[in-house]
């Protein structure tokens, strides 16, 4: 399994408003081709982690240019461009 991991420092006092719009772009997230999982974590100090987990290193690639698109919906919240990284995720297990 593969997940893109996107770190993002949100403008100060603008985290609640960039995890209601990120909810608001639940369906349009849906559509990322391949996308199996996504997960938006609040980190405190107006930190946040997007993290979308596919099946292959292929699938989390082609889905880079919905992504971005999507990614740039936020960027007005943004206090500096994100960057997305594909890692490899070793273990997945759920209790």
């Amino acid at each position: 399994m593969y997940a893109s991991h996107v770190e993002v420092q949100v403008q100060s006092g603008k985290t609640a408003e960039a995890i209601q719009r990120t909810k608001d772009l639940i369906p349009q997230i849906g559509e990322i081709p391949k996308i199996k999982r996504f997960m938006l974590i609040d980190k405190g100090d107006d930190k946040a982690l997007f993290i979308a987990f596919y099946d292959t290193a292929e699938d989390q690639e082609a889905a880079g240019p919905k992504a971005a698109e999507l990614l740039g919906r936020l960027a007005d919240l943004f206090a500096a461009p994100p960057e997305r990284k594909q890692v490899e995720v070793p273990i997945n297990f759920s209790f």
